[in-house]
């Protein structure tokens, strides 16, 4: 009754012509069920690189002149208030006959 341990595939031989064309263009075969069966090796192995130059911390010096952060976020908030506008401030219209 149970069918599903009977099911199997067998990979059908590459027809001349695609073996012709891959080699033409130079194809590669990409990895199989096999090669994605093996495993991939270990954090262990693999730390001895993590002591490497571009993984340090980088320290900055800030010399004179040079914004810091704080500073920074001033001017933003600064600008930022400047392009709303004093809305509060009363407006003045003149008649246009004055300058004809």
């Amino acid at each position: 009754m149970n069918k599903k341990g009977n099911v199997s595939w067998v990979k059908p031989a590459e027809p001349s012509f695609l073996k012709k064309f891959k080699t033409d263009v130079g194809y590669k075969e990409g990895p199989t069920v096999e090669t994605k069966k093996q495993q991939m090796p270990t954090c262990d192995e693999d730390s001895g690189d993590s002591d490497r130059e571009d993984e340090m911390p980088q320290v900055v010096v800030l010399k004179k002149g040079d914004l810091s952060a704080e500073e920074v976020m001033e001017m933003k908030r600064e600008s930022k208030d400047s392009k709303k506008g004093n809305l509060s401030a009363n407006a003045t219209f003149e008649s246009i006959n004055e300058f004809l």
